[in-house]
């Protein structure tokens, strides 16, 4: 409420301002006082505004076929961007580096003809299942949107013991995640 308040006053101030100066003043003025109440300042002074590399963001992808066991995470081992060093591929989790709300999607593939039960998990509960049984490859695809502290854990999970299809050469299966507002 805060914010609006103050955008409210400074445009009435404008209004104010209007005719007293000259029109390349006043825009600029108005300009100059817009952007300062835009920007969010911490007590150092700095700018809180997150950029392309302060966002927490990764992708991942699956290079070769993968077991990992019942409740065991998926470890998309080719990764394409991970900003906040927040995904590790040698365990498969993304562990939140800040606290936000979080969009993560995932993408897998089904070996021909099999079973494939996968789904996200938040600090090792369920969030959203993925089912497969085709009569060829099929693929799956959620998408999630979540509330995270800061440490907290997310993963796409195997449901039972079976075969995450993907190659280095058609990267079938992925998974990725990026923070949406702070």
């Amino acid at each position: 409420m805060n914010f609006y308040t103050t955008v409210l006053t400074l445009l009435l101030s404008a209004e104010i301002v209007m005719g007293s100066c000259d029109t390349k003043l006043e825009c600029s003025l108005l300009g100059d006082l817009l952007e300062m109440s835009m920007k969010q300042k911490r007590p150092d002074k700095g700018c809180q505004c997150l950029s392309r590399t302060t966002i927490p963001a990764f992708q991942s992808m699956l290079t070769k076929a993968q077991t990992p066991g019942n409740n065991g995470a998926i470890k998309f081992d080719k990764v394409v961007i991970n900003t906040q060093k927040g995904y590790n591929p040698t365990t498969g989790i993304f562990t939140t580096p800040l606290a936000g709300i979080y969009q993560f999607s995932y993408t897998v593939m089904s070996l021909s003809g099999k079973h494939l039960v996968v789904y996200i998990s938040h600090n090792n509960v369920k969030q959203q299942m993925t089912w497969l049984k085709g009569s060829s490859f099929e693929t799956g695809t959620a998408n999630n949107i979540l509330n995270l502290k800061k440490g907290d854990q997310v993963a796409v999970k195997s449901e039972g013991s079976y075969t995450i299809h993907s190659d280095s050469t058609n990267l079938y299966s992925s998974f990725s995640g990026y923070l949406i507002a702070k």
